[in-house]
Formats: C-alpha cells, sequence, structure tokens
C-alpha cells in the first residue's frame, strides 16, 4: 500500500470551461469515479485542488464518497487513510501524481525540451 495523490480539475472534474466562476459545475470525467473507488481499495489517495477544499469535497461527497478537508494552516505531512479521500490544496508525499498538466522529469535538457513543444 501506497499513497497516490489525483488532481482535481481536468482529471476527476471534467473542467469544460476552466475555473469560470470557480463554482464546480461539470460531471467528473468518464472513469474517474470508478478509477477513484478501485485505487482506494489498494491505496491512501489525496485529491489536491487551488479550488476550495471544502466545495472539491462536497461535490465528491456528492458522488457518494467519504472526504476529509485538510484544514488551513494544516501540519499534516502525508495521508494513509484508505477508503477516504483527503481534499486538500497542498501536495503531499505520495508514491505517484496523477495531473492533467504535468512534464515528466526526466533530466533537464529533456523538461526543457518538453516545456518549448508545450509553448512553455
Amino acid at each position: 500500500m501506497g499513497t497516490i495523490a489525483v488532481d482535481f480539475d481536468g482529471v476527476i472534474h471534467t473542467y469544460s470551461r476552466g475555473y469560470d466562476d470557480g463554482s464546480i459545475y461539470d460531471p467528473p470525467v468518464p472513469g474517474a469515479v470508478e478509477a477513484l473507488r478501485e485505487l482506494m481499495t489498494r491505496h491512501a489517495v489525496f485529491v489536491f485542488t487551488s479550488r476550495d477544499p471544502s466545495a472539491a469535497a462536497e461535490w465528491l461527497g456528492g458522488l457518494g464518497f467519504e472526504t476529509v478537508v485538510d484544514a488551513p494552516g494544516s501540519r499534516r505531512r502525508f495521508w494513509n487513510r484508505r477508503g477516504t479521500l483527503l481534499v486538500t490544496q497542498r501536495k503531499l508525499a505520495a508514491m505517484a501524481y496523477v495531473d492533467d498538466r504535468a512534464i515528466r522529469f526526466v533530466d533537464w535538457e529533456q523538461t526543457m525540451a518538453d516545456l518549448a513543444a508545450e509553448g512553455l
């Protein structure tokens, strides 16, 4: 067992209009609910978001997930509870991060080339 970190927007929440007015307006990404449930049987899973974590936790709760909101100023360094999603604005220690906007780091030469390919 380890910990898996999953980004909220674009990975769990469809996010078709971007941040827009800050509301969580879309349905889940197809397959997200099932994948989270499967991951949670084998690993501790936390969701990280730049949104208000309470709003994301409420949305996830509406999908049937048990959630815990990481309180502002929390000193939590890791999450290891299976079966419950922690929702946080922080990136805690994890074996793997699932994120729709990631650049995979191999070395800096490759990273700079990947960023340039993305126009960044």
